[in-house]
């Protein structure tokens, strides 16, 4: 096999999604039992690409719902809310034919955890 050239050669396949309508309770438990970081997020009617569900932005939302209602009703409002609520709509994308190092580059320099 040769060696990777382009973003194409080493991005992920078949990779676990969640819908803008998916509650962060569903959120994270496909974040755990896939045990991934990071969730593209997609529009429930087209499939259409509408930004990333961040561990971070979890954790930050996590933290928001107990501080306002507590630790005891946490899992609660998890459920009651959306994906869409805390999902970084302006994630940026490369596109497949990106050379590698570019791609590399751009991940430093923004400061980004996936591409």
């Amino acid at each position: 096999m040769s060696k990777p050239r382009t973003a194409a050669d080493i991005m992920a396949r078949n990779e676990i999604t969640c819908l803008t309508t998916d509650s962060l309770a569903r959120a994270r438990q496909l974040m755990r039992d896939y045990k991934v970081r990071h969730l593209p997020v997609l529009d429930p009617e087209s499939g259409e690409y509408r930004g990333v569900l961040t561990q971070k932005a979890m954790l930050r939302g996590a933290f928001n719902i107990a501080n306002k209602f507590g630790m005891d009703d946490l899992e609660a409002q998890e459920n009651k809310r959306l994906v869409e609520s805390i999902m970084e709509r302006d994630a940026e994308t490369v596109q497949a034919p990106l050379p590698l190092l570019e791609a590399g580059k751009y991940f430093i320099e923004c400061k980004h955890g996936c591409l």
